[in-house]
C-alpha cells in the first residue's frame, strides 16, 4: 500500500505532529509532499517538496497562490500513483479532494469557529468549498466536537467522518522531560505554563491579563512557549502592565517538556480548541490543567477520564485583543479567581495530576497509529469510494 501524505510544511502545529507520527510509524509506502521545506518534526519516507510558497498580501495573490499549488500537486499525484492519499490543513485538504482518487481529509481545527476569525469573503468561499468537497471524501475529525460541526453546519454526511483522537508518546516526552533545563525564572516562586502558537485562537492574552491579576495577592510567575504573529502584542501588553519581569517568553522549543516539568499549573486559554494536545501534553508533565471550555476536544479530555475530571474547565474569554489599561473581564477574573485556587491548593494539583496520568493512556500513540493503519487499508481494497465507515475503525 503506497500512502501519500501532503501538507504545507512540517513546522509547528499539532496537524504537523500527527503527519509525523504516521510517516514515521505506518505500515506502508510513505511519501510525503510538502509545499514548502519547513520542518521541525521526523519524517521518514520520500519527500517531496514543491517549493511553492504563498504571497498572502492580498486575496489575489493567494489565490494565484492556491492554484499553483493546485497544479503542482496534481503533476505529482500523476507521478506518484499512492492508493490513499492523506492531508492536512484546510488547503491542503481542499487540492486533496479535488484531484485524488481516494481522500481523507484531516480537520484539527473547529470550523465554524475558525470562520468567525476570517473576513467576509474568505468565510463565504471556504464554507461553499468545505460543503462542496468534504462530501467527495472521508474525513477524520480529531474530536466528537469537530465531527458534529462537520456534519451540522456544513453538511458532511455522518458516516463518511470517522473520529482519530490525536495522540501522545507518554514515554517520549515523560523521557524529554526529564532532560536538564535553564530556566530563567526563580525556583522559589510558582510557575503558570501555557504552549501554544501565538494567535488569536490561543489567546493568551486573556492569561497575562489574568496572571496579572494573580500577582496582586500573590508572587508568582508566567512562561510562555511558542512563537507566532501576537508576540510583540503579548510583549507589549505585559510591559504596559507591569509584568515584563515576571512574563518569560521561552519561544519554540524543540523540547517544550523539560520547561513544563518545571511548573506548577498548566493553562490554555483558547477562544477554539479542535482537540487540545497540549493538554494532554501537560498531564504527562505532571502539570494540573486549566483550560477554556471552548468549542473542541478539551472537555471531551478534561470532563471525559474514568478517574474524574482530570482538570479545571473556566469560561471562554470574548476573544477581544486588550490594552493593559482596560479592566479584566468577567471570564479573566473568573480565571484568576482559579489560578489563585489551584496555586493554594497542593492536594488538589496533586488530584489532578493524578486523574491527568490515568487519562493519557485513552490517547496512546499505538492505538492512534492502528485506527489510521485500519482505515487506510479499508480505504485502498474499497470497490467503491466514498464508503461507509464502520464504526470499529474509530
Amino acid at each position: 500500500m503506497k500512502v501519500m501524505l501532503v501538507i504545507p510544511h512540517v513546522s509547528g502545529g499539532g496537524g504537523e505532529k500527527v503527519l509525523s507520527d504516521l510517516a514515521c510509524n505506518l505500515r506502508a509506502e510513505i511519501v510525503v509532499v510538502v509545499f514548502e521545506e519547513k520542518f521541525s518534526y521526523p519524517i521518514k519516507g520520500k519527500l517531496i517538496s514543491l517549493e511553492a510558497p504563498i504571497n498572502r498580501a492580498s486575496l489575489i495573490t493567494r489565490a494565484c497562490g492556491f492554484i499553483r499549488r493546485a497544479l503542482l500537486f496534481r503533476r505529482t499525484l500523476r507521478k506518484e500513483k499512492p492508493d490513499v492519499v492523506v492531508s492536512f490543513m484546510g488547503e491542503a485538504n481542499f487540492i486533496n479532494a479535488l484531484f485524488s482518487r481516494r481522500s481523507i481529509l484531516t480537520v484539527h481545527t473547529h470550523m465554524s469557529s475558525i470562520s468567525t476569525m476570517r473576513g467576509r469573503i474568505e468565510a463565504l468561499a471556504v464554507n461553499v468549498l468545505i460543503r462542496w468537497l468534504y462530501r467527495r471524501s472521508i474525513v477524520v475529525a480529531v474530536s466528537d466536537a469537530v465531527k458534529r460541526d462537520l456534519v451540522d453546519r456544513f453538511g458532511v454526511p455522518e458516516y463518511q467522518v470517522v473520529v482519530i483522537p490525536n495522540a501522545v508518546d507518554v514515554s517520549k516526552i515523560t523521557s524529554l522531560a526529564r532532560e536538564s533545563a535553564q530556566c530563567p525564572w526563580n525556583p522559589d516562586l510558582p510557575v503558570i505554563v501555557t504552549t501554544g502558537r501565538l494567535s488569536r485562537e490561543k489567546a493568551q492574552w486573556h492569561l497575562i491579563r489574568a496572571f496579572a491579576e494573580v500577582r496582586k495577592s500573590r508572587p508568582c510567575q508566567l512562561v510562555i512557549l511558542g512563537s507566532g504573529e501576537l508576540e510583540n502584542y503579548l510583549k507589549r501588553l505585559a510591559a504596559d502592565l507591569d509584568i515584563e519581569n515576571s512574563v518569560f517568553f521561552l519561544g519554540w522549543q524543540s523540547n517544550p517538556f523539560k520547561f513544563m516539568a518545571r511548573g506548577d499549573v498548566f493553562v490554555l486559554t483558547s477562544v477554539t480548541e479542535s482537540f487540545g494536545l497540549a493538554v494532554l501534553e501537560a498531564m504527562v508533565c505532571r502539570l494540573p490543567v486549566i483550560a477554556t471550555d471552548c468549542p473542541g476536544g478539551s472537555r471531551e479530555i478534561i470532563a471525559g477520564g474514568v478517574s474524574g475530571p482530570c482538570g479545571v474547565l473556566v469560561p471562554v474569554p470574548d476573544g477581544v485583543m486588550y490594552g493593559g489599561s482596560v479592566t479584566c473581564t468577567t471570564e479573566e477574573r473568573h480565571l484568576a479567581d482559579q489560578l489563585g485556587r489551584m496555586l493554594d491548593d497542593k492536594s488538589a494539583r496533586g488530584r489532578y495530576i493524578q486523574a491527568g496520568l490515568a487519562r493519557v493512556r485513552d490517547f496512546d500513540t499505538s492505538k492512534f497509529v492502528d485506527r489510521y493503519q485500519r482505515l487506510l487499508e479499508a480505504i485502498a481494497s474499497a470497490a467503491l469510494f466514498p464508503l461507509k465507515i464502520e464504526s470499529s475503525i474509530e
